[in-house]
């Protein structure tokens, strides 16, 4: 089961741990690219967050709508480790 660290208010794909695929898909996906997950046992809908001034990629997402509150509801956990699937990409 993979899993990611509560660590900010983004999702930052170095903390997510026993799923290389998925950190792959997630590097992979263009800046403002959508893609549902669920993180914590909720299903939510995710948005790579968009590149650097500089023109480098940003290696995280950010949750959208109901998936930004639910996360940032768990920041009062931050350190702890919760689960997180694919379900499925949206581009």
């Amino acid at each position: 089961m993979s899993i990611v660290e509560i660590r900010d208010h983004a999702v930052w794909i170095k903390h997510i741990r026993k799923n290389e695929g998925l950190k792959t898909v997630l590097t992979n996906l263009p800046a403002g690219a959508l893609i549902e997950l669920r993180i914590d046992g909720y299903r939510g809908m995710w948005k790579k967050m968009e590149d650097g001034t500089d023109g480098r990629p940003t290696p995280g997402i950010k949750g959208i709508g109901t998936a930004r509150d639910h996360w940032h509801g768990l920041q009062e956990k931050r350190g702890d480790l919760v689960t997180i699937e694919f379900v499925a990409s949206v581009l």
